[in-house]
């Protein structure tokens, strides 16, 4: 392994306009540290992950990949690789759609989470926008008696949990897609507002239906454990649908939770309606609309659209809008954060180059990136906080370099 150690100075500017240039000092990067080799994986380069991972492990697992370093176009279009164009909406069924109004789906999911003990809202694995959308719901949860966030997501032990709240910030070892920095940015905010995190996963299952049991024993078991308090459960996909589900399942993690306890929960589905990589391939009823916000269609008794498949549903549908500029989403900015402009061209590396931008005080090559992006040109992207944050450059040629960035309001 060859390691680069380079002191030089770097002129960052930002498009924040009170961001002043400054000189950033790089200091030698050794990536032993922490374990780390050269490369930081599981983060690849995208074409390490086209030649590499795609022809090895298939295009879902490179669809991770890609959003792993916020390459949303790259993952949407791997994602949809053996996807098939879906059939028109019958006029029937247009004309029904059409009886449904559209509402801003925050405010609508607040006002219904109020008297919910439990909220369930689901996700897909390889769309970071789904994880924006429930980081977005945490501080009015939180006001609303909401102190527990279960997690798929986590690995589901006693001692991954304890370490999560020491640490108090999300590392690489807490779970798989956690890697993945904007849902580093949702466990970041949950622990800021001062949710209490743990994770549920069912462990040495015997085949899908036992794994929706398993999990729903285990939410059920927190939930005695802290009898009378609320609790958001943030998981992948069908969990969170009611009903009977079908198959080897029967009935899924939310439909199990309702069968081993008297509540019910809140269930939000924001995979339904969310983009593809081509519009001929997203759900008939999504490709209706053109929201440029969360939206929710409401009927006049009030509830919310949604088709889902067979017997089973979700209490609330969320239509997630199109990605506009797949630069860098613009569903990325939201409260404080901002779309910061880098020019890293005094920098001496070599294209591509993967820039991981870390909180400063954060453990680099343990915390999980506040935001990734890969770069072909010596101009940068990154979506941050107002903060201080070490840069780490790394590039083809495994020249390695650090640096400090001071992120403006």
């Amino acid at each position: 392994m060859k390691n680069v150690l380079l002191l030089c100075c770097l002129l960052i500017s930002s498009c924040s306009t009170n961001n002043i240039i400054e000189p950033i000092a790089f200091k030698p990067y050794d990536f032993q540290i922490k374990g780390f080799d050269w490369m930081p994986t599981p983060y690849k380069l995208s074409q390490h992950i086209q030649d590499s991972v795609l022809q090895q492990q298939g295009s879902q697992y490179a669809a991770w990949q890609y959003s792993y370093i916020g390459d949303h176009k790259k993952t949407l279009v791997s994602w949809d690789d053996d996807a098939k164009p879906r059939k028109p909406l019958t006029d029937s069924l247009m004309n029904e759609f059409k009886l449904y109004q559209p509402q801003l789906a925050i405010p609508y999911i607040l006002e219904k989470t109020k008297d919910r003990q439990v909220t369930l809202i689901n996700e897909a694995h390889h769309m970071p926008q789904h994880r924006v959308f429930t980081t977005q719901l945490l501080a009015e949860l939180y006001q609303q008696g909401y102190r527990h966030l279960g997690m798929e997501a986590l690995f589901n032990a006693p001692l991954s949990d304890s370490l999560l709240a020491a640490n108090g910030y999300p590392v690489m070892t807490n779970g798989f897609y956690t890697i993945e920095p904007q849902f580093g940015n949702l466990i970041r905010r949950a622990q800021q507002i001062g949710f209490q995190l743990f994770g549920y996963e069912s462990e040495g299952h015997n085949g899908s239906k036992e794994r929706e049991i398993n999990q729903a024993k285990n939410i059920k078991a927190y939930i005695e454990a802290h009898p009378n308090e609320k609790v958001l459960i943030h998981c992948g996909f069908a969990h969170a649908a009611k009903g009977i589900y079908g198959g080897s399942w029967e009935k899924t993690m939310a439909g199990r939770l309702m069968e081993f306890t008297e509540i019910d929960p809140l269930s939000i589905n924001q995979t339904s309606y969310s983009e593809k990589s081509s519009r001929d391939l997203e759900n008939p009823f999504y490709q209706m609309t053109e929201v440029e916000q969360p939206t929710v269609f409401i009927n006049k008794e009030g509830q919310s659209f949604g088709k889902y498949r067979g017997e089973s549903y979700f209490d609330i549908y969320v239509f997630q809008p199109r990605t506009q500029n797949f630069d860098r989403p613009e569903w990325l900015n939201y409260g404080n954060r901002k779309t910061h402009e880098i020019d890293l061209s005094t920098a001496n590396i070599q294209f591509p180059c993967m820039v991981l931008a870390y909180k400063k005080g954060e453990i680099i090559g343990t915390a999980v990136p506040y935001d990734i992006q890969e770069i072909n040109s010596p101009n940068v992207k990154l979506v941050l906080d107002p903060g201080k944050y070490d840069l780490v450059l790394w590039s083809v040629d495994k020249t390695a370099l650090i640096g400090e960035y001071q992120a403006m309001n």
